[in-house]
């Protein structure tokens, strides 16, 4: 009778051990292989269908524009990445603001701010967007509008803190999607 049941014991802790070792190895993360393909964070903002799925409300627009901000100040991307980077981005914004920034002119502009970025080495460390009560909505000629507050904490050369302020004028479009108007400087601290 001993000897069954100190066999039973041994059988139950060795199913345990065994159903643990078959869980840990089928939970632990995954290595990458020579086969896999690790997705990034520019990756993710270029697979974006905007067409097929547009962000909902002006701040999920301002969301989705700092990722952009985001990647592109961030560097580590092909030059075919920042053609697809900027198209991402003038999805975003009103016929209007387009019609006074054609593609090459504003790929041009980003390339030196973003030339200039890196020059004084500043590194965007967290973006941070008005909650969603913070929103304001306005009519302008007869159109709806949102103002949307974002702020950029960037760390520049060692030690040095900055935060930015900016607001973006949002409109909606003739499908009701929310497209960037404009935007401006709203003030920055030192940190």
């Amino acid at each position: 009778m001993k000897n069954a049941l100190k066999m039973g014991i041994v059988a139950i802790i060795m199913v345990a051990l065994i159903g643990g070792y078959y869980f840990y190895l089928s939970n632990r993360p995954k290595k990458p292989t020579e086969d896999s393909v690790e997705v990034t964070k520019v990756d993710e903002v270029i697979a974006k269908q905007l067409d097929q799925k547009y962000p909902p409300t002006p701040r999920e627009v301002i969301k989705f524009y700092n990722r952009i901000i985001e990647c592109l100040y961030g560097g580590g991307y092909s030059d075919a990445q920042l053609d697809q980077m900027v198209d991402q981005a003038r999805k975003l914004m009103d016929e209007e603001l387009l019609a006074g920034n054609p593609q090459n002119d504003h790929k041009s502009k980003l390339l030196e701010e973003i030339t200039t970025y890196k020059d004084s080495k500043q590194k965007i460390i967290q973006t941070r967007i008005c909650d969603s009560d913070e929103v304001v909505y306005d009519e302008i000629e007869n159109r709806e509008c949102a103002y949307v507050k974002a702020s950029y904490f960037m760390k520049q050369g060692k030690g040095k803190f900055e935060r930015t302020n900016q607001e973006y004028l949002l409109r909606k479009d003739e499908n009701g999607n929310w497209k960037i108007l404009g935007y401006f400087l709203s003030g920055s601290e030192e940190e």
